[in-house]
């Protein structure tokens, strides 16, 4: 049976605006993480988050809600490295030192993520950056490498691809097998990004497979259009990721009460492709990943 990864996104910096059920502190996202992993999930991703909502870099809110996750399964864990334009790098890379168990996975951005926002009330855009230098990745690799911790290529355009490459041919990301493949803007909504269109995900995936034949990838992308390109995905034999960091309603449910909900969508959809959910255990082998670590 053809083995697909299937990943829950629980909370990333996803506002409760639009829905009220996202996950924010350990105990809630730890909750949500065994929901998925009873749904399907092999690895669930998560932010650290302050109570008032706000995205958190705290060595100690990680290594809560990974022991209370580790104490109920055995899923692979996936934190984040993505940094606010007034956070320095080395928020992260503290860390993912300092964190006690080193996590299995961090996303790793591989250049600046660009926006112009639109102001809610009045509707003036301004810029924002979402910092990631040549400099800085380096160093998150360096921490990453210190730990054990896989650091995984995220691609949200060929350009980043590119800076993939170049990192993995100077040696600086050690694994070419795998990527996250995650093309998320939409046409006019301010993002110097490529929109997630299915022609899009092609061209980066196809740039993928002539480079390294060998590997893997995982892909999503924002809103509907997540479940559009995830659907692609599951039918052409890629691995994806689901949850409220993507998009806060499901089709045909404009509200749903967990990142579990999104996890059946995806174990229903890849067995209509005569494909089945890959374990913890079966995806950490498919990525090359270290075992599990208890605490």
């Amino acid at each position: 049976m053809d083995k697909i990864i299937i990943k829950g996104c629980l909370n990333g910096g996803r506002a409760r605006d639009l829905n009220p059920n996202v996950p924010w502190t350990p105990e809630e996202v730890a909750q949500e993480a065994v929901r998925c992993y009873e749904a399907g999930a092999s690895i669930v991703h998560f932010h650290a988050r302050h109570p008032d909502g706000r995205v958190s870099y705290d060595p100690a809110w990680y290594a809560r809600a990974d022991g209370l996750i580790r104490a109920q399964c055995d899923l692979v864990l996936n934190h984040t490295t993505a940094r606010g334009q007034d956070i320095p790098v080395e928020a992260v890379t503290r860390y993912l030192l300092e964190t006690p168990n080193p996590v299995e996975m961090v996303s790793l951005n591989l250049g600046y993520g660009i926006r112009w926002p639109a102001d809610p009330e009045t509707g003036e855009r301004r810029t924002t950056i979402s910092p990631n230098s040549y400099e800085d990745i380096c160093a998150t690799l360096d921490a990453c490498y210190q730990r054990g911790t896989f650091p995984e290529p995220a691609v949200h355009d060929t350009g980043m691809l590119n800076n993939a490459t170049t990192l993995m041919r100077e040696g600086k990301i050690r694994s070419s097998r795998y990527f996250l493949v995650e093309p998320s803007a939409h046409w006019g909504d301010g993002r110097q990004s490529m929109v997630g269109s299915v022609r899009n995900y092609t061209m980066i995936t196809d740039n993928i497979r002539e480079l390294y034949p060998e590997a893997t990838w995982l892909a999503h992308s924002s809103g509907s259009q997540t479940f559009v390109l995830c659907s692609v995905a599951i039918a052409t034999g890629a691995h994806i990721r689901v949850g409220f960091e993507d998009s806060p309603f499901l089709p045909n449910n404009p509200q749903p009460s967990s990142n579990a909900q999104y996890i059946e969508w995806a174990v229903t959809m890849a067995r209509l492709n005569g494909r089945e959910p890959a374990t913890p255990e079966e995806a950490r082998e498919m990525l090359g990943l270290l075992p599990a670590l208890d605490g």
